[in-house]
């Protein structure tokens, strides 16, 4: 009986238990970690959204710099819901995309690599790189074009994110005596 108890308890404990801070974020602040981390530098401006994976949004500020491996970055967002960082996307130059991507290595491993044909406006070809490390349910994806062929990307993310917030936002629009 108290084995059975013991079980339910942990349970309900883990079913319950806030997310820990994740393998996977930049310059100290992780997935999962408190927007207070972000919300309290000056460097950076928040907002209120509605995206799939967010209810607030971090920017830099426009005259701050912010840097990845020793060069600035273009720009950086971090994704928040319910005051927990879901996500992360930083833009950056494509000529330092080899540099990120060599530190990543670094740090996380080897990536899967995705290579695939591109071609711009004037039909000149480029292939792009698209690596991807994962780790539990978090992954960094960094793209060599992204949107543009000066401008590269990255985005650290967790991988559930859009359908748990989605459950969420669902359960409270059936129920909303609940957001109480």
């Amino acid at each position: 009986m108290i084995t059975t108890f013991l079980k339910a308890l942990a349970a309900t404990l883990l079913i319950t238990a806030p997310a820990l801070a994740g393998q996977y974020g930049f310059k100290g602040v992780n997935l999962g970690s408190h927007i207070g981390q972000i919300a309290n530098n000056p460097k950076y401006d928040c907002k209120a959204v509605t995206t799939p994976t967010a209810d607030r949004v971090c920017g830099l500020r426009k005259d701050e710099v912010e840097t990845i491996v020793g060069v600035p970055v273009a720009s950086v967002f971090y994704f928040y819901d319910r005051a927990l960082l879901t996500g992360i996307r930083i833009g950056l130059e494509e000529k330092h995309f080899q540099n990120v991507i060599a530190a990543l290595s670094e740090k996380y491993g080897a990536a899967a690599l995705v290579k695939a044909p591109l071609k711009n406006l004037k039909g000149q070809a480029f292939e792009n790189h698209t690596y991807t490390w994962r780790a539990q349910s978090e992954t960094i994806v960094a793209e060599r074009y992204s949107g543009r062929l000066d401008r590269s990307s990255l985005h650290i993310g967790e991988d559930n994110a859009a359908q748990r917030i989605r459950q969420q936002r669902d359960a409270l629009a059936r129920e909303p005596r609940k957001d109480l």
